[in-house]
């Protein structure tokens, strides 16, 4: 392919990708109402099996809000514009690979979450959701290694679940 072609071709990815609105998560224009300009995230509760669970996940939901900028992250719930509450409401495990002596060598580790999203300044509900993600890992017969690898699993379930409710809250759709 001749130095040409390259360039055109380059030209026309880009064109094709502007002319659709190609932009940049958390860099384009908001789909908020204007009047949501803060956000407030209280520890969510936790109904789960596994305790412990609900100040790391909360923290990554912070964290998920303050990397997209949309909305600025404050203590106070009653200075905030959109509150976000919630309930850690399922944890499970469970083996879905074995090897040939029958042992447990790949799991899944599963997250649901009860969301409530309240306008404050509306006094009304802005989003009440269920979500809910699964995200697998690999054991060995290190029980260190394979712990370690679990909490990383579940780490994962933290970032896609506050991924999903950041473009949820900001997007509505």
């Amino acid at each position: 392919m001749n130095a040409h072609r390259i360039v055109w071709l380059g030209l026309l990815m880009c064109l094709t990708l502007w002319a659709c609105g190609y932009q940049m998560a958390g860099r384009g224009a908001s789909q908020l109402p204007p009047h949501l300009k803060t956000i407030a995230i209280p520890v969510f509760e936790n109904s789960s099996p596994e305790p412990t669970i609900q100040r790391p996940f909360t923290e990554a939901l912070r964290r998920a809000f303050i990397t997209d900028g949309r909305l600025r992250l404050v203590n106070n719930k009653g200075g905030a514009d959109l509150v976000v509450t919630g309930t850690l409401t399922k944890y499970w495990i469970r083996a879905v690979a074995f090897n040939a002596n029958d042992v447990a060598i790949e799991y899944w580790v599963y997250l649901e979450a009860d969301i409530l999203v309240q306008d404050q300044v509306k006094n009304e509900v802005y989003l009440k959701q269920t979500l809910s993600t699964r995200w697998d890992y690999l054991a060995d017969d290190s029980v260190v290694t394979s712990e370690t690898s679990r909490q990383q699993a579940l780490t994962q379930t933290y970032r896609v679940l506050s991924q999903r409710l950041v473009s949820l809250v900001n997007d509505k759709f």
